[in-house]
């Protein structure tokens, strides 16, 4: 077997550059991982092996955060926390539209303002920490069971994994090329999800053995009340503050560049108001805005209500209902990674807006189920084919715009993007609230209706409006 690292090594002495060593190994038939391993090992300095390990350690913490709080767990303590109150249900549906829209808002905004102004480590640090007392607020309010504390918690969290994550991502990208970091780090993507997937299991046992009344039990002689809850928030809270903590200790070599953000905030106004039009451009980018508006709007209600009406059904006919749902939820998060080897190969079969056909009837079936039949086994396969499809669709989304608009209207497209949802989210996430309010049932046949007859005849019609692009 021919030696990766001694083929680097004989390249490199020949003044080959690492991309082209990379390009070169791999058109002989090389691994891609073996040649970027060999390729790093020889050309990471000092600096570079300590900010791997660094992130290495602050990607497992926040793995382990996300995983110990996923969201449709907080979306059910809130539920069990406050169902005396008539319109739980409509408050949660809300508050998941706002996070939402506030997501892209800042989102995009940080994005933009990134270009010009250059958020130090120290910044990036104190958002995670910023976002992680945001889980001590959440147990707090549960153990005081007041909503609205909930709800403030609920968006100051949802505003700071918005920050914290987005600059965290873009301080990686200029801080660390992908050859010079470590095996590990290389691969965070699938250890994560494995890490995941296990603080899930261990959320779902801690809310199975102390649940919301609290269990009494005997520590170092004195008897006490333990929250499975409050366990739960608070390894998250203290991993994801230790993430942000770790993150001021990076080596920061970048040019920092500063621009008053008042006046960003003024121009961005005005760029994004003044690309509005992109949007009616051609008949294309309407079509494609008009399917993601839809789509997002009735991803929000299922990402919502499928975990309590999932609850449910498990508490009715299995009890012990978070452990098991641990469970389902854990072998959705891995079948996640296949999503974007369903998209590549369906992409190769059948082209680009077909697949976005096939992921939104994905998507369709967990609503169907949850209203149709409800066994444990098809409510688990349901689940696992939503997420499927919406890493499908997502993942065709961003293919589909990059191959229909050229560069400059693709920058208006998406800075225009959360100005163009502000109006329907604000109007459209309240009413299908208030429909999941009266009765779950109806709510996930709307959206299983909505998926089928409004955003997969828009897709159809796309595929059929753009044969000779070859979509």
């Amino acid at each position: 077997m021919v030696d990766v690292a001694g083929e680097v090594a004989k390249l490199r002495e020949a003044g080959k550059s690492a991309s082209e060593i990379q390009q070169e190994l791999e058109n002989r038939g090389f691994p891609t991982d073996a040649i970027a391993s060999a390729v790093a090992h020889k050309g990471r300095s000092s600096e570079d092996k300590r900010n791997s390990r660094l992130l290495a350690t602050r990607e497992v913490f926040d793995r382990i955060g996300y995983g110990a709080a996923t969201p449709q767990f907080v979306n059910i303590l809130f539920w069990l926390s406050a169902t005396t109150y008539p319109y739980i249900l409509f408050l949660i549906g809300v508050l998941n539209g706002l996070k939402t829209l506030l997501s892209i808002c800042l989102s995009n905004a940080l994005q933009e303002y990134n270009k010009l102004h250059k958020f130090d480590k120290n910044t990036i640090s104190a958002a995670g920490v910023i976002f992680g007392f945001s889980f001590l607020l959440l147990a707090f309010s549960l153990t005081i069971r007041s909503k609205w504390l909930f709800a403030a918690g609920f968006l100051i969290g949802s505003i700071g994994v918005v920050a914290y994550g987005d600059l965290y991502r873009k301080f990686v990208h200029d801080t660390i090329k992908k050859e010079r970091m470590g095996g590990f780090l290389r691969s965070i993507a699938n250890w994560g999800v494995l890490i995941t997937a296990g603080m899930l299991l261990v959320s779902g046992w801690l809310l199975h053995m102390f649940p919301m009344q609290g269990t009494k039990i005997v520590l170092f002689g004195h008897k006490m009340q333990l929250f499975g809850y409050l366990v739960m928030f608070m390894i998250t809270a203290i991993t994801l503050i230790l993430s942000g903590y770790m993150t001021s200790f990076l080596k920061d070599a970048r040019e920092q560049r500063t621009y008053p953000f008042i006046r960003f905030m003024k121009e961005h106004h005005y760029i994004m108001k003044s690309h509005l039009h992109v949007f009616w451009s051609n008949k294309h980018v309407t079509l494609l805005t008009l399917a993601s508006l839809v789509s997002g709007i009735l991803q929000i209600v299922i990402a919502s209500y499928s975990g309590i009406a999932i609850y449910k059904l498990l508490d009715a006919q299995l009890g012990a209902p978070f452990m098991w749902l641990a469970i389902i939820y854990a072998i959705a998060v891995i079948a996640s990674i296949t999503g974007p080897f369903f998209t590549q190969q369906i992409h190769k079969s059948t082209g680009l807006a077909p697949t976005l056909v096939f992921g939104t009837l994905l998507m369709a079936i967990l609503p169907f189920v949850l209203v149709f039949n409800t066994s444990i086994l098809a409510v688990a396969l349901g689940l696992v084919f939503y997420v499927i499809g919406s890493a499908i669709q997502g993942f065709g989304q961003g293919l589909i715009a990059k191959k229909l608009l050229k560069d400059d209207i693709r920058t208006q497209y998406f800075r225009a993007q959360s100005m163009a949802l502000a109006i329907p989210y604000i109007v459209f996430i309240p009413v299908l609230a208030w429909i999941g309010n009266t009765s779950l049932n109806t709510i996930f046949l709307v959206t299983a209706i909505g998926m089928v007859a409004i955003v997969m005849p828009i897709y159809f019609t796309l595929v059929v409006m753009s044969q000779h692009e070859h979509l």
